[in-house]
């Protein structure tokens, strides 16, 4: 029988930060189970081998053993890059899944900011002469945020974090990033990075964004709905004492990541078959992903002020 998996981070230093893959099976990068009888068995593994059991069967017929979903906590030092990632279709020229995500600022600065698209309705011809006369931040549609906020940014849209900022990031599993603009930076060699221009002018969606952040009510022991698209569904969960949590009609696994506080979570199921090994507990940073084989899962905050975020398919 499957339990609540954990997972040993997959830690990434960059130029401008550090980011932390929780969950992940992209390449060489495949996280390992640091918890019960299947510890050091890579997602990989779990996935050839347990197939539907562990991503429900639609999604296991429509990925096979391509694990659908990202999971990263980003701490961003010195300004992440103006960047965009393809959609699915422009991606699988590269044989990958496009790149929709979307970040949960876990923890910010008084000044920290995020871009998402554009102040204006704009085209290649406009974005490239920003680019080239060093302007192009004339253009963005840029925001302050602060711990809690929400941003969804699909396929297409430009975007970039300021220093100083902490986000959770939920995105297909894909790495294809094409930047923009990266302030004249150099890496260890004294080079500067690599821009993108042609590719990301092929992909970005031109339109201006209005609101940014995601609009959501903060209800006691709810979900409550973040994102929901064809991609991924995500909700926070703010707890102040033991809710259920049943996914008998889901067909997918879920992944829950800690936001905030320590939070015990136990499948009912794995619970009366393996014991202790049926519940984990999470503490800030921490995810679990829950198999979908599992359906009915108990959350039991220790303290008044737990904050999950739930991360599926439908």
């Amino acid at each position: 029988m499957l339990y609540p998996l954990k997972f040993h981070s997959i830690k990434k230093d960059k130029l401008w930060g550090t980011e932390f893959w929780t969950i992940a099976s992209l390449g060489d990068d495949d996280s390992i189970v640091n918890n019960g009888y299947l510890e050091g068995n890579s997602l990989s593994d779990l996935l050839e081998t347990y197939m539907d059991e562990l991503v429900g069967e639609n999604i296991y017929q429509m990925y096979g053993n391509y694990f659908p979903l990202l999971f990263k906590i980003i701490d961003v030092h010195d300004s992440l890059s103006v960047q965009v990632h393809p959609d699915d279709m422009a991606a699988a020229e590269w044989e990958q899944m496009g790149k929709t995500k979307m970040w949960y600022v876990s923890n910010a600065q008084e000044n920290s900011s995020i871009v998402s698209g554009f102040n204006q309705d704009v085209d290649a011809h406009q974005v490239l002469q920003a680019l080239q006369e060093d302007t192009i931040f004339d253009l963005l549609n840029e925001c302050s945020v602060k711990r809690g906020d929400v941003i969804y940014l699909p396929a297409g849209r430009v975007h970039a974090l300021s220093s100083n900022i902490q986000v959770v990031e939920v995105q297909e599993n894909s790495d294809i990033t094409y930047r923009l603009y990266d302030y004249n930076r150099v890496d260890k060699n004294g080079q500067l990075r690599d821009l993108h221009i042609e590719q990301a002018l092929d992909v970005i969606d031109y339109t201006r964004t209005d609101d940014p952040l995601v609009t959501y009510e903060a209800q006691i022991n709810n979900a409550n709905v973040l994102v929901q698209d064809e991609h991924f569904c995500a909700n926070v969960l703010c707890l102040d004492k033991t809710i259920e949590r049943d996914y008998a009609r889901l067909d997918s696994f879920v992944v829950y990541i800690c936001l905030e506080g320590t939070c015990e979570i136990a499948s009912n199921e794995a619970t009366e078959v393996l014991g202790e090994m049926g519940k984990v507990t999470l503490a800030k940073g921490d995810s679990v992903l829950i198999p979908a084989s599992l359906n009915d899962i108990v959350l039991s905050a220790n303290h008044s002020n737990v904050r999950l975020l739930e991360v599926y398919i439908v």
